[in-house]
C-alpha cells in the first residue's frame, strides 16, 4: 500500500471519528440502546448456561431412563437407575455398540461389579467396586460431592457417602496402591452410597494384584459388563427403544420412571428455545441498528456527495461510514459487557443465594469461559454494526455526486 493510500486512509478514519463526537446526543443513546442489548445477550448467555448445566447435573442426579442387564439378573428398580447392583451375570460389551446405534438413544455407559479383597492379610473382608468409563458416564460423576484437586489418573478411587474413607487416604485393595480420590454425595440409593467406583483402567490395574498367588479380581474381564445404563434422546419415549432392545438375546430392559424422563426432555426443549429467542433478539439488534444508520446517512448525503465530487473514491467513502458504526457499536459492546456484569452480580446476590440456602447449587461457568463469552458477544455486536451500516453506505455511494448533493438541498 502507498504512502498516499495510507494516508488518505487514515484521513477517513479521522472523520470517522470526529462525526461520531458530531452529534454527541445521537451518539450516546445509540451506544446505550447497544450497551443495553449486549448486556441482556451477554447476562442471558451465562445464566442460560448455568441453567442448563444445573439442570443437566440434577437429571443426571436421576440416573438413566433404562438400564439393559443380563435376562436372569434380578434388579431393584430404584437403585439400577444409578448403578449396577451385585449379580455374578455379564452382558458382552459388543451390545453396547449395538444398543448406542438405535434410534433415540442418546448416551450409553457400562458399568461392572465386582467383590474385591481390601487388605491383603484379611482376604475375606470385601467391598463393592463398581468399575465405569469415564468418558461415557453421566451417573456417578454427577454424584461427586469433593475431590482432589487435580484430574482422576490411574489407581484413584471414589467412594461412596457412606464408605469411611477419608479423601486422600492411601489404600492397598487388591495387594495394590490406591488413593481415594473422590467421594460422592448423599443418594439415598445403597449400592451408590456403600460401593467403590473406579475407572475401567484402574479395575484392571487392581486385577493385576495377587491374593494367595491368584488374581485379585479372578472375574474381570474387559469384554464384559455387568449393566449398561441408556439415556434416551429428546422427543423419545421408553417404549420405543425398550422394543428396539428386546431384540437382543439374554438380555432384559428395566425402565425408569418416566416422569423424570418427559421433564427432562421438556426442560431441554425450554432451553432449545431460549437460545432461538436469543437468536431473535440479536437479528432485531441488526435490524435496528440498520434502520438507525439508514437515517443517519440520509441526513448526510450532501456531506457524502461532496466528497465524491471531489474525488473521494467509493471504498474509501464506504469504510468511512462502516468504520463510524463499528466504532459506536464497539463501545456500546464494551458498556454493554460492563452492564451485563452488573447484571450478573445482582443476581448472584439474590436469586442464586437464595437458592444457596435451599441447598440448591448453580452451575456458574469458570471465568475462561465467561471470557469467551464476552469477547463472542462484543464480536457480534460489531458485526451487527457492520453489517447494519454495509447496505445503506454502498446504496447512497453508488449514488451521482450531483445527485445527492441536489437531494439535500432541495
Amino acid at each position: 500500500m502507498s504512502k498516499a493510500r495510507r494516508e488518505n486512509n487514515g484521513l477517513f478514519l479521522k472523520l470517522a471519528c470526529q462525526n461520531i463526537l458530531r452529534q454527541p446526543t445521537r451518539t450516546m443513546l445509540l451506544i446505550l440502546a447497544v450497551a443495553l442489548v449486549t448486556g441482556a445477550l451477554f447476562a442471558s448467555a451465562i445464566v442460560g448456561r448455568g441453567v442448563q448445566a444445573s439442570i443437566e447435573r440434577s437429571f443426571d442426579q436421576m440416573g438413566a431412563d433404562l438400564i439393559v442387564v443380563p435376562a436372569d439378573a434380578l434388579v431393584n428398580i430404584t437403585s439400577a437407575l444409578l448403578t449396577v447392583q451385585p449379580t455374578e451375570s455379564t452382558i458382552d460389551v459388543a451390545v453396547l455398540d449395538r444398543i448406542a446405534k438405535i434410534d433415540g438413544v442418546e448416551r450409553v455407559a457400562a458399568q461392572s461389579i465386582y467383590r474385591i479383597p481390601m487388605m491383603v492379610h484379611m482376604p475375606e473382608h470385601k467391598a463393592n467396586l463398581i468399575a465405569f468409563d469415564a468418558k461415557s458416564d453421566f451417573t456417578v460423576l454427577p454424584w461427586l460431592k469433593e475431590k482432589l484437586a487435580r484430574e482422576m489418573r490411574k489407581g484413584d478411587l471414589v467412594v461412596g457417602a457412606r464408605v469411611d474413607q477419608t479423601l486422600g487416604e492411601e489404600l492397598e485393595p487388591c495387594d495394590q496402591a490406591a488413593t481415594i480420590y473422590g467421594k460422592l454425595g448423599r443418594s439415598g440409593v445403597g449400592p451408590l452410597d456403600d460401593s467403590m467406583f473406579a475407572t475401567y483402567e484402574t479395575a484392571q490395574y487392581l486385577a493385576q494384584g495377587k491374593i494367595n498367588g491368584a488374581s485379585a479380581i479372578p472375574t474381570f474381564d474387559r469384554n464384559r459388563c455387568s449393566a449398561i445404563l441408556v439415556r434416551l434422546a429428546l422427543g423419545t419415549t421408553p417404549e420405543q427403544v425398550k422394543f428396539a432392545i428386546s431384540q437382543i438375546d439374554n438380555v432384559k430392559v428395566i425402565t425408569g420412571t418416566t416422569i423424570v424422563t418427559s421433564t427432562r426432555q421438556t426442560t431441554s426443549a425450554l432451553l432449545a428455545g431460549m437460545a432461538c429467542m436469543v437468536a431473535v433478539m440479536l437479528l432485531g439488534s441488526t435490524i435496528v441498528i440498520a434502520l438507525l444508520f439508514s437515517a443517519i446517512i440520509s441526513e448526510r448525503k450532501r456531506e457524502i456527495g461532496l466528497l465524491s465530487a471531489i474525488g473521494s473514491r467509493r471504498f474509501s467513502i464506504v469504510s468511512m461510514l462502516i468504520a463510524e458504526s463499528c466504532f459506536t457499536t464497539a463501545m456500546g459492546g464494551i458498556c454493554g459487557i460492563g452492564f451485563g456484569t452488573v447484571l450478573l452480580l445482582l443476581f448472584q446476590r439474590s436469586l442464586v443465594y437464595y437458592l444457596e440456602t435451599l441447598h440448591i447449587e448453580f452451575g456458574w461457568s469458570p471465568i475462561g469461559e465467561i471470557t469467551v463469552v464476552a469477547s463472542i458477544c462484543l464480536l457480534l455486536t460489531i458485526v451487527c454494526g457492520l453489517l447494519g451500516a454495509l447496505l445503506p453506505s454502498l446504496k447512497v455511494s453508488a449514488s451521482e455526486p450531483y445527485n445527492l448533493i441536489q437531494g439535500e438541498g432541495g
